[in-house]
């Protein structure tokens, strides 16, 4: 079955950092190329998740959500659902699936290690 995935980011006043997610969601594509992946934003820049689950929408009935944010705060926890609520209501045949913020995987923990061997080697 194809996966249909929508994966969120903040949105920023500066372009560079937005280009910087695309980016990241094209290598996300390129990874799974028989997936249908794309990228919204919560605010500040385009497309806001509603603009982006319209489009998911036409192509599928089931919609992974992968917010990538570090925790479950605000965001994750009440606006991104309410977004994800509203839309349902709109769509009730839709089925939307959110996942978990990145949190303090331990992945996350080797990253950091990395950044430190970069600086201190």
């Amino acid at each position: 079955m194809k996966k249909h995935i929508l994966v969120i980011s903040h949105g920023s006043r500066e372009a560079s950092a937005n280009q910087d997610f695309k980016k990241l969601v094209q290598k996300y594509r390129r990874k799974h190329p028989n997936w249908i992946i794309t990228h919204s934003f919560l605010e500040l820049a385009e497309p806001t998740i509603p603009q982006a689950l319209e489009v998911l929408a036409k192509k599928s009935k089931e919609i992974y959500v992968l917010p990538l944010f570090l925790f479950a705060a605000k965001h994750v926890k009440n606006h991104i659902p309410e977004i994800l609520k509203t839309f349902k209501k709109k769509h009730p045949q839709v089925t939307l699936k959110l996942g978990r913020p990145l949190g303090s995987d331990p992945k996350l923990l080797a990253i950091l290690d990395q950044r430190l061997q970069q600086l201190a080697p």
